[in-house]
């Protein structure tokens, strides 16, 4: 049997945010992008270097 009870049709935004959460929030997401961007970093160096070994390790032999 299906409810037609929806409890999150109950939720109501604010229409304001206090400021400290405004501030919290843009300070969690300045994070995320922070450590995205040194990931990014690190892994493009990282698929260069295995792009280089395995080119390295696959080049034809000399008769």
């Amino acid at each position: 049997m299906e409810s037609l009870y929806n409890v999150f049709k109950e939720i109501e935004l604010p229409d304001a945010c206090p400021p400290n959460v405004k501030d919290e929030l843009v300070s969690e997401i300045d994070l995320i992008r922070n450590s995205l961007s040194v990931v990014g970093v690190y892994v493009d160096d990282l698929v260069g270097v295995a792009s280089a070994l395995v080119s390295v390790f696959n080049l034809p032999a000399k008769p």
